[in-house]
Formats: C-alpha cells, structure tokens, sequence
C-alpha cells in the first residue's frame, strides 16, 4: 500500500505543479500547456538523473525506473489524452469538418508521404539499410493530436477551418501510420486491418450518429443526478474500448463519440461538465506525464545527436511542407483564384505547423520496430535517444510556433471580446439611465 500512497503524492504534485507552470508561461502569453510539458520534464528528470528514487515519483518508466504502480500512473494519463480528444471532437464544428473535407484529406497523404520519404533518404544517405530508413521515416509520420488539439483549444482556434482540417487530419495520420508500421514489420494483416477499421466506422460513426439521440432520450428518462453525464462518459469508453482492441488506438474512439454527440444540443450542455474533469485531472496530468517522458540525458549521447538532428530536420520540414502543400493545392475548397492568395499561404502553413509535435505515437512505433526487426538490434540504442530527442524539441516548440501563426486570429478575438464588453458596459448604463428616468 506504501506504493499507492506515493502514487497519490505524485498525482497531487503533478497537478499542483501544473497549474503553477500553466500560471508562469501565460504570464508570458505563450500557451499554458507549455508549463505543465516544463513542469513535467523537471520531475521525470529529478528521476532520470537518480536526485529521487522511482519508488517515490511513480511517473516515468524505463530501464530501472518501471515500478508496479507506474501502470496506474499511464493509465491515468491514457484517460488525459481520451477525454481530450472527446472534448475537442465536441467543441468541432461539424460544417467545418465537412467543408475542409478534401483539403484534411489531401494534406494528411501529403503530409505522411514527405515526411516519409524525407525520412528514408536521409537515413539511407547515412548508411542505414533501406528496412530501418523505412522504419526511420515512419517515425516522422504521426502526429500528436493531443498537443495540437489542446493548443488550438487554448488559442480559441480549433472551431476554426484551419483548426478543424487539423483535427481531422491528425486523426487520419494516426490510423495511416499504424498500417505503415504494420507493413513494415510485417506483424498482421493490412487486408485485417483495413477491415477492422471500416467496421470501426460503420459501428461508432453510421450506427451511432442515428441512434445518439434515443441513447441520449434514454439516459434523460433514468433522472438520476448527472444521468446524461455518466451515460455519455461510459459510451465513450466502450468506443475507446473497441477502438483500443482493435487498433490501440482508444483515442480514435473517443473523438468519434464526440463528434456523434457534438450534433446534439444536450451535448454542448455538458462541456462544462466535462471540462471540469477533464482540465481539473486528467488532462494536465497527461501533458505533466508526457513532460516526464522527455530524458535531458539523451542529449548527452554523441552518435545519437547527429541521428537526432536528421530526424528533427526531417520531422519539422516535412510535415510543414507536405501538410502545408496539401492544403495550399486544395485551395481550401475555395476555387482557383484563391489558390495564389495571401490568405491560403497562410492557412496551409498554419495547417503545417499543427502538424509539428509528435510524443507517443512515435515511441510506440519505435518499440515495435525494434522488436518487430525492423531496426537492428546494434542501432537501436542511438535511434532511441535520437527518437526522444526530436520529440522533446517538437513538443516544446510547437506551443510559440503556433501562437505565432495564429496571432492575427487571437488579435481579432480579443478586439471582438472586448467591443462585446464595452456594448454590454454601454447597455447597462442606458438601462441605469432609464431607471432613474423613470423615478
């Protein structure tokens, strides 16, 4: 039981010292996600650099860090990243999604295969064999939805066209880099896999967008205190769910029961609901979790640092240029003469920039291309240190680089709110005007 005590402590800290980080960086106007990745980063490295025993700080894993509370501690964090799709899937504007469609779809094949190919020619340039060039460059291919999502969602873009391309095109990266990772190793089926994907969406997309709402009519009926609420929160995991065994993918399925329940009314009613959960627990322990993931020591692996360099360089310059390419030729949907506009250079690099981060899903890959052969066992130590390196730089430089891109927008929404308050200023001193009149 002395492991679960410690559990708590550290889920405590974690949250504490998250909200304190998201203060200090705002203070800075910079996304307040950005705090919690640092404040994360700090205590997985009071582990790493052995200043705390694992035993006492059960956040982070690894060669002689793995404790038997660790699990609860990732689990916690998978619940983050779940409810964080599920909530941006329901803030999404539905006519944005359909609208940015094409260019979602575009951008997404464009912005896995420059990568990709980026990717494999400079690690075969290198020296590496054309398996782990391949291996290589699907580690530049997926993106983390969760951090551009939750960066758009602190930014107040994501309902954006933008923001909504972005979302679905994430979503989208994830599922291509997962049959890319499968034909690499040769571990299943594609033919599986792609079965096992439109039965996916056949059961949570077609099936439950027409029977949302007598499910959620049913739940109405039961008038129990936040009857709706826990209803809706158990069909999101029972999509995860499905979507995890089938995929390991749970956030798939909880983006999908989102977008389903967004078209609802009783849906919006409950964001606050799930905000509060979602911003008071889980979701800053993932971002605090996830911090922990990023090891300062890595940098101090030589022959690794030139491997890193490559993959950032790489990782960077392609999602930006193939994501970015994608949008820019789709024209946003908007016809020729918009496609040598100002106006569509920007949205297209925009788009490319929310395609920077990568966490996870890289890791994930990588393990299974080690241990799927892919990657020889005699170059996989440098690729894992190289492999945390760039994310540890894609993740810490997305938040500024999207502030940056997005700065005329967050202009016009803080002019915006701010002529709403002076209407509503002016509005209450003519109702005081009248009051007085009347006497």
């Amino acid at each position: 039981m002395e492991g679960v005590a410690w559990l708590m402590a550290t889920i405590g800290i974690a949250l504490i010292l998250a909200k304190i980080g998201d203060s200090i960086i705002e203070r800075f106007e910079l996304p307040g996600v950005l705090g919690e990745l640092i404040m994360g980063m700090l205590l997985g490295n009071l582990v790493y650099f052995g200043l705390v025993a694992p035993q006492y700080l059960p956040i982070v894993s690894g060669q002689g860090f793995t404790t038997d509370v660790f699990q609860i501690s990732e689990f916690l964090a998978k619940l983050g990243i779940i409810f964080l799709l599920f909530l941006g899937a329901l803030d999404t504007d539905i006519e944005q999604l359909k609208k940015t469609g094409v260019t979602a779809t575009v951008s997404t094949l464009l912005g896995v295969f420059v990568p990709l190919a980026l990717g494999w020619y400079a690690l075969r340039a290198m020296g590496y064999t054309s398996k782990e060039a391949f291996a290589g460059g699907i580690l530049l291919t997926a993106t983390s939805i969760g951090l551009t999502v939750r960066v758009m969602m602190d930014l107040g873009v994501l309902r954006s066209e933008v923001g909504a391309a972005s979302l679905s095109a994430s979503v989208m990266d994830d599922f291509l880099g997962i049959a890319l990772i499968v034909f690499a190793v040769g571990s299943g089926s594609l033919m599986d896999l792609g079965v096992k994907i439109v039965v996916f969406f056949m059961i949570t997309g077609v099936l439950g967008w027409y029977f949302i709402d007598h499910y959620v009519k049913f739940a109405e009926r039961l008038h129990v205190e936040k009857g709706i609420l826990g209803m809706v929160i158990g069909m999101m995991f029972l999509f995860a769910a499905l979507a995890e065994g089938w995929f390991a993918a749970a956030i798939e399925g909880s983006f999908m029961m989102g977008l389903i329940l967004s078209k609802l009314p009783e849906g919006k009613r409950l964001m606050e609901d799930l905000r509060a959960i979602g911003y008071g627990l889980l979701i800053p322990f993932f971002f605090v979790h996830t911090g922990a993931m990023l090891d300062l020591r890595v940098f101090g692996h030589g022959d690794a640092l030139v491997l890193a360099a490559v993959l950032t360089t790489m990782a960077v310059v392609g999602k930006v240029l193939g994501r970015g390419f994608g949008a820019w030729i789709t024209a946003w949907g908007r016809g020729r003469d918009f496609l040598f506009t100002r106006e569509n250079a920007w949205m297209s690099l925009q788009m490319g920039i929310g395609s920077v981060p990568r966490t996870e899903v890289a890791l994930v890959d990588l393990m299974v291309a080690i241990h799927g052969g892919a990657i020889s066992p005699d170059h996989a130590p440098e690729f894992i240190a190289a492999t945390l390196i760039f994310i540890t730089v894609s993740v810490l430089i997305t938040p500024p680089l999207l502030k940056w891109a997005f700065r005329k927008e967050m202009e016009e929404a803080r002019a915006s709110k701010a002529a709403q308050k002076a209407e509503r200023i002016r509005e209450t001193k003519e109702r005081i005007k009248e009051l007085k009149g009347s006497r």
